[in-house]
């Protein structure tokens, strides 16, 4: 993974309150908001305390034993969010509906509860639906479910351990040529069940405009691809950025296809949510979670919490940086 002194280091610049406030002044200007200066001015600090809270959070846990972590990187996550929210909507939070978190898990455990076959679902309201409409403008998401399982499986990170625990493999790297263009084996399609035609009307129609096959190197090997080139590490479904690679994974998986388009911001999230919930609410079964090594959740779980508190940083500073710095 990359330094975490490099992943915070995008954020330095808006430790400066004249550059935030002329930042966030530019970001209402762009949306039409009336009296983007007044506004920038009164906002200013909260976005500085906002990013500052948060990577409190992440440096404390940094520091603490990995049952403790989910909680610290969950919160430092929301303060994050909640800078990334501000630029967008100068008056967050304008009621108190969008201050819960905006999602559920049940209340009661089973004995025989797996985290991995968990689900989580979207409520009407909340930081959650707010979030994935002000940054992203996703709506219709509210009693949405996602299975635990099928959310780690969008991280290209864990495929080495998926393939390790199980045998499964779900992404195929994408060979990077230069910004735009990448190279795919052609494996993808097979592993899909469809034919080099069939593949490629897919890509060029179910995933237009995000990507295109651009034509072949050699039809037995490889398709060239062309990526759109506002996509983000940040959002780019079904594709997955791993952070480490600097490169983009290919879903070979047709349960991650049928998923509604989630970025990996929101997956992170929601994760984070049910996680924190466990180590808060569910004590004895965290517990023994971590001390008895009987269930094979826990290495994806080790594995998840040391991605998300470096890559998760890292896309909210890429989000900020994207939105065209003066």
């Amino acid at each position: 993974m990359k330094k975490q002194h490099d992943i915070w280091s995008c954020f330095d610049m808006f430790f400066s309150s004249q550059k935030t406030q002329h930042y966030l002044a530019c970001q209402y200007e762009k949306r039409n908001i009336k009296d983007s200066n007044g506004k920038s001015f009164e906002n200013c600090y909260s976005f500085i305390y906002y990013l500052e809270h948060g990577k409190k959070y992440y440096t404390l846990a940094d520091q603490s034993p990995q049952e403790i972590k989910p909680v610290l990187l969950f919160y430092g996550m929301i303060q994050l969010m909640k800078a990334c929210i501000l630029t967008v909507d100068p008056d967050y939070p304008e009621s108190s509906s969008v201050l819960a978190h905006g999602l559920s898990t049940r209340k009661r455990k089973k004995r025989s509860y797996e985290f991995l076959q968990d689900e989580v679902k979207v409520q009407k309201t909340g930081l959650f639906n707010h979030f994935c409409e002000k940054m992203f403008h996703m709506k219709h998401i509210e009693g949405e479910k996602f299975l635990m399982d099928h959310l780690l499986k969008l991280l290209p990170e864990l495929g080495p351990l998926y393939k390790q625990m199980d045998g499964s493999v779900h992404h195929i790297k994408m060979n990077k040529e230069n910004q735009q263009i990448y190279t795919l084996s052609n494996e993808a399609a097979d592993l899909l069940h469809m034919s080099d035609e069939r593949f490629m009307e897919y890509i060029n129609h179910s995933l237009h405009p995000k990507l295109s096959i651009q034509h072949t190197i050699t039809p037995s090997e490889h398709y060239l691809i062309k990526l759109n080139p506002d996509l983000a590490p940040y959002h780019c479904f079904p594709l997955s950025y791993h952070l480490e690679e600097e490169t983009y994974y290919f879903p070979i998986d047709r349960e991650i296809l049928q998923l509604p388009p989630l970025n990996e911001l929101m997956v992170h999230y929601v994760i984070l949510y049910n996680l924190s919930m466990l180590s808060r609410y569910d004590t004895e079964w965290w517990s023994e979670l971590f001390h008895t090594y009987s269930s094979v959740e826990l290495p994806f779980i080790n594995q998840f919490l040391n991605i998300t508190a470096q890559k998760i940083p890292y896309l909210f500073g890429q989000w900020l940086h994207a939105k065209n710095i003066p």
